[in-house]
């Protein structure tokens, strides 16, 4: 979850790009993805991932418009995030050596694109809009589509808003403040105020920094690639840091040969950093609708873009560790600047600090902006109250009637409170249908978990609640082969894609529940919350589409 790419909130209005370039109508995307749709009966649910949205708003009525390379520059714009500016440094703290650290990195990649190779053949055969949302209600029942929902807007979302203001601050900071006053409660400050900021910024229905997205973007890439062209440069000239400290035997013997048990573990939760930083390959199957092609080129892009993408973050770790030192990659999470200032000085820390700070602006407007449009679309489809939604009654005063009489009895400052917020959001909600309820509920767990949340807690907790739903998407693969097929033969992937996959995601799941077993805890008592609020929403005895249903797999 994935990672924060600012363009998956867009993507829609990427395919309906000429042919020879990708050129991104952000403005007014921006615009249709925070209004309400006039009809909550005709919508439908969109799958609540970091990387996914409800795009059936955004759909442009051209088809078949997108190239080969079209495809490939989007799927590889959802997957370069602002993570790759600081998750090296939480996976150095894990690892023993620059070398174990780059195979993270490659066993990472490999995992992630033995899953998109499923998610190819999923979407084949479940050719709809809603992506793990849609593959779980699909294969298990809509009550599994739910707690994907659920997990991803009281989780994955703010988890990855909280996890990209974290870096914004990180890096703002090494700006504005002097070392001496830096520290861990400064900058959650720092992120709880860009959160909000950016939160008060789409309550208000501007599209401030949408339409600046595709520059966002092009921030990220260039400094990714930078740092990949200048440390190989300084490795090729002799000038890095010295070749046997990859070597992982040094370490293992100043930690007395940690066992194989307790290695695993670590590994695994450097894991977690790495697939973070991957994240948006889940939602490549969003372009096959405006390809030429889709049945041949599809895998082709999935392919291409995971080329690139494991290329570029490999090089660049590559480049991070033979110019900067291991124990100071572990010190500072915001590695491009301690690079910077290795390669350039003050001023190229300065330089690296503010290209990641804005990038991670742009991250944020498009999570913020796009959750709103996501909770407002679960509430369509009865996965979280319908006052997240379109409102409900036929007038402003028919409203406020219903909210003074719904707190009747309730202590005055509150029933003081809640109407003035009705009050002041009235036009907001009402004329420009800006979801401002979702926005709040959204801002105030992201704030919870600045708040509370370190940067290792959140990877990991976002990438245990994320693989776990991912696991069972690519398991219901195998339920899926089992049914009859109309028309022509769906082309499959290989076997051994959704094995590896299968396999590598349940242990990574179950070895990060038993090294941090309040993470596993914390994730079923949310699980049982939703249980609890999904059965006060539907009322008891009302199961209707949101029966349970198992089919065996085998």
């Amino acid at each position: 979850m994935s990672e924060d790419a600012p363009l998956n909130s867009t993507l829609k209005a990427a395919a309906s790009a000429s042919t020879t370039t990708i050129q991104l109508d952000l403005d007014e995307s921006h615009d249709r993805l925070l209004q309400r749709s006039p009809s909550t009966q005709s919508r439908r649910s969109s799958s609540i991932s970091e990387h996914e949205i409800d795009i059936e708003e955004v759909k442009d009525p051209r088809k078949g418009s997108l190239t080969y390379l079209n495809c490939v520059a989007i799927v590889v714009s959802l997957q370069i995030g602002s993570g790759i500016f600081s998750t090296p440094s939480e996976i150095s703290k894990h690892v023993s050596s620059p070398l174990l650290g780059i195979s993270v990195w490659i066993v990472a990649g490999i995992l992630v694109w033995t899953g998109a190779a499923s998610f190819i053949e999923l979407g084949r055969r479940i050719p709809h809009n809603g992506g793990v949302q849609e593959y779980l209600r699909r294969c298990y029942g809509d009550a599994y589509g739910f707690m994907f929902s659920f997990g991803y807007i009281v989780i994955g979302k703010p988890c990855s808003v909280a996890i990209i203001s974290g870096i914004f601050a990180e890096h703002l900071n090494s700006i504005i403040l002097p070392e001496s006053w830096r520290n861990e409660w400064l900058n959650k400050l720092v992120a709880l105020l860009g959160a909000l900021a950016i939160t008060a910024v789409n309550c208000w229905g501007t599209n401030t920094g949408a339409s600046a997205a595709n520059g966002f973007f092009l921030l990220k890439v260039v400094g990714l690639f930078s740092i990949v062209v200048i440390g190989l440069a300084i490795g090729v000239s002799g000038k890095g840091n010295d070749l046997l400290e990859w070597v992982p035997d040094k370490v293992a013997e100043e930690n007395d040969h940690p066992s194989l048990w307790v290695l695993v573990g670590e590994y695994t939760t450097a894991m977690f950093g790495a697939l973070f930083t991957y994240g948006g390959w889940e939602t490549a199957n969003y372009v096959a609708g405006d390809m030429k092609n889709p049945m041949r080129d599809l895998p082709r892009v999935i392919n291409s873009a995971m080329v690139i993408v494991m290329v570029g973050f490999i090089l660049a770790n590559v480049g991070l560790y033979i110019v900067v030192p291991m124990d100071a990659l572990r010190e500072r999470k915001a590695v491009a600047v301690t690079f910077g200032i290795q390669v350039f000085g003050t001023l190229g820390g300065i330089g690296y600090s503010l290209l990641v700070a804005i990038s991670c602006l742009g991250a944020l407007n498009s999570s913020i902006f796009a959750l709103g449009k996501l909770i407002v679309s679960a509430s369509e489809r009865q996965y979280v109250p319908s006052f997240f939604g379109d409102p409900e009654h036929e007038t402003k005063e028919e409203e406020s009637f219903h909210y003074r009489n719904y707190f009747r009895g309730w202590p005055k400052p509150v029933i003081s409170s809640v109407m003035m917020l009705v009050q002041k959001t009235e036009t907001l909600r009402w004329d420009h249908k800006v979801p401002v309820y979702a926005l709040f509920f959204n801002a105030l767990l992201s704030s919870v978990y600045i708040i509370f949340g370190t940067f290792s807690f959140l990877l990991t907790f976002i990438g245990i609640a994320e693989y776990v739903f991912l696991l069972f998407a690519v398991l219901g693969l195998f339920i899926l082969r089992r049914q009859p097929e109309n028309g022509e033969p769906i082309p499959r992937t290989w076997t051994i894609n959704p094995v590896i996959f299968c396999v590598c995601s349940a242990f990574i799941v179950l070895r990060g529940v038993i090294t941090d077993p309040l993470q596993g805890l914390a994730l079923l008592v949310f699980n049982l919350a939703g249980l609890g609020l999904r059965r006060y929403i539907i009322g008891p005895g009302q199961r209707g589409d949101m029966e349970l249903h198992a089919v065996p797999i085998l």
